[in-house]
């Protein structure tokens, strides 16, 4: 009864304690990209594109800027604007490449062919060896192509990204993608369902902890404008089946982590739901060359567009140690 008794005042100053401490720490401010700020990145790269013959395929592409190559490598169409705010900053001093990447709604597109599509947009380029940076699915494609071809990678930057990927809810979420894999259901699922269930994992957070001393301000991207670009996307329901999910579904390099030897900067944000930062965590400590893991703070999936303020010098510096 003691025991019980004691539990129970230590919990109730506890309570007071939590109550205290939210009373007495500031909410962060909260700020949102403008809609003029945003509409001037994405046009600020649609007005850059030249089609550029790759192989078989003429690719969109942007190459700006003059100095030591740094290329970033594509996730969806029309979702390169994670890439905006850096491409403006870098091609100032170097000389940047951005792809557009060719999507397929008729046949699966494995990781390796999306490796295989860099080493050719590199060959096109000119480019023997570069500093790469990758967001979300297209760092498992920057994975596959360092293991392939290491010595064409001076560094790798990766965003937000482990070394798998197994997102929660597992059994209802790996239930839609097996359906989708192994049926032709990209013709009767609404493209609306697929688009909304992909931004809603793009755009969870979790609630602020008020227990933090100290919360800086945060920069986030309208859900809006994300609904925005991802409706720009034609037959989304077979780009997700042909050109998504094939990458995505069975990504494991944690056998293989041994052979990337290069330089790798990891950077991610505490609660994201598609790489969890407990696996990023995970993974800079098993990479042999973990130059840098950062935590930044941010409450959606493109905080590399949103917090550029916070991740490019970063980048910057990791880029000038090497």
């Amino acid at each position: 009864m003691y025991h019980l008794i004691c539990s129970s005042t230590v919990e109730s100053t506890r309570r007071k304690e939590k109550i205290i401490s939210t009373t007495l720490t500031p909410l962060p401010t909260i700020r949102q990209i403008s809609t003029a700020a945003f509409r001037a990145d994405v046009q600020f790269l649609e007005e850059r594109w030249q089609r550029v013959p790759v192989a078989e395929v003429d690719l969109p592409l942007i190459d700006l800027g003059m100095g030591d190559p740094l290329i970033f490598v594509p996730i969806l169409e029309h979702l390169e604007f994670v890439y905006a705010r850096q491409i403006r900053y870098f091609s100032q001093s170097r000389r940047v490449i951005l792809y557009r990447r060719h999507e397929s709604r008729t046949r699966f597109v494995s990781l390796a062919e999306r490796a295989e599509e860099l080493a050719r947009v590199l060959d096109a380029c000119h480019i023997v060896s570069a500093d790469l940076v990758a967001h979300g699915d297209a760092a498992m494609v920057l994975f596959e192509f360092a293991l392939r071809y290491p010595d064409r990678c001076r560094s790798l930057t990766i965003i937000a990204q482990g070394a798998d990927y197994r997102i929660a809810p597992h059994p209802l979420i790996w239930l839609l993608h097996e359906l989708f894999l192994r049926l032709p259901v990209e013709h009767i699922v609404p493209a609306s369902l697929v688009r909304q269930i992909v931004i809603r994992y793009i755009t969870h957070t979790e609630p602020l902890l008020l227990s933090q001393k100290s919360v800086p301000n945060i920069t986030e991207l309208p859900r809006e404008f994300i609904e925005e670009q991802f409706r720009k996307i034609a037959l989304w329901p077979a780009v997700y089946r042909y050109s998504v999910l094939p990458v995505i579904h069975h990504f494991d390099i944690r056998a293989r982590l041994p052979a990337l030897t290069m330089p790798i900067l990891l950077i991610n944000r505490q609660d994201d739901m598609l790489s969890p930062e407990a696996k990023t965590s995970w993974l800079a400590q098993h990479l042999p060359r973990c130059s840098g893991y950062h935590v930044v703070p941010a409450r959606e999936r493109f905080f590399l567009y949103s917090q550029a303020q916070l991740v490019t010098p970063l980048i910057e510096t990791f880029l000038a140690g090497l």
